[in-house]
């Protein structure tokens, strides 16, 4: 709707999922480097936690990116899916890897073995990733740390990352032989010279000639998303809207208290200054 008023050839603050707009602050560049170590050198598993809206789910679909396109991995992604049992979720895995599943759980461990020492005679590294790992019951995280005992000396046979939210830590804290084998990487909120970066990056990949946001609103965007990505580009979205109503090329911080009201954020600000 306000792409010709601003000279844009699309939305650049869509939420979905378009690795073209994908903005690596330096936090998450140094995730996706760690997640790649340990996979490559067959290390050991991660996971990766943070607050809503901080990129986990960007950063998962990005790893999933880039390890499909190299043949020496085969990868499997799911989000967290809702069930009770071990054997629901090893069934699950299994299909994703193209596995055989059985009626019986631990047939369907055995094939799921053979498929790992094959991957491996054949220098294949198959990578699970788990996104919205939160969501794993305990149960369900003591199959994930079963599966981690399938190794030889030197290396992991199945390489595992779990991205959720901040109660996955806890969830894996409270189990001290899952934890001991993980590698945690976390996630925070992004400071202010990372907003007005990401803000800047988007609009020159949408086809910006100008930055229309003041560093005012830039300023304001920080202080009421948190500096959190998701949160920053929903208030940016509904900003330019704003602007477009009121034939304002510039995107001033009046703007962005505009946005932030369609969108009720004004309490999280408030809850953050206290």
């Amino acid at each position: 709707m306000y792409e010709a008023f601003y000279g844009l050839r699309e939305k650049p603050f869509r939420i979905s999922p378009d690795p073209r707009f994908l903005f690596l602050a330096p936090q998450h560049q140094e995730v996706l480097s760690k997640c790649q170590y340990m996979i490559d050198g067959r290390i050991g598993p991660v996971y990766v936690f943070g607050p809503i809206g901080s990129g986990k789910t960007t950063i998962a679909r990005r790893l999933h990116q880039q390890l499909s396109e190299d043949p020496r991995h085969q990868v499997a992604i799911l989000i967290a899916p809702d069930l009770r049992t071990q054997n629901a979720l090893l069934r699950t895995i299994a299909k994703e890897f193209g596995v055989k599943t059985e009626r019986s759980f631990d047939e369907t461990l055995r094939n799921l073995a053979a498929f790992l020492r094959e991957r491996r005679d054949m220098n294949v590294v198959p990578v699970l990733l788990i996104d919205e790992a939160q969501m794993l019951r305990r149960p369900l995280l003591k199959l994930i740390h079963f599966l981690l005992n399938y190794e030889t000396n030197t290396e992991k046979l199945l390489q595992v990352v779990l991205f959720g939210q901040n109660e996955l830590a806890s969830r894996i804290d409270a189990i001290p032989e899952l934890k001991s084998r993980m590698f945690p990487s976390a996630l925070a909120a992004l400071d202010a010279r990372d907003t007005e970066d990401l803000i800047a990056f988007r609009m020159t990949v949408a086809g910006a000639n100008l930055n229309p946001f003041t560093p005012e609103a830039t300023q304001a965007i920080f202080r009421t998303s948190l500096g959190l990505p998701r949160a920053i580009c929903q208030l940016c979205d509904m900003a330019l809207l704003a602007g477009l109503s009121r034939k304002n090329p510039v995107i001033d911080e009046a703007a962005i208290r505009e946005a932030a009201s369609s969108l009720r954020f004004e309490a999280k600000e408030a809850a953050h200054a206290r």
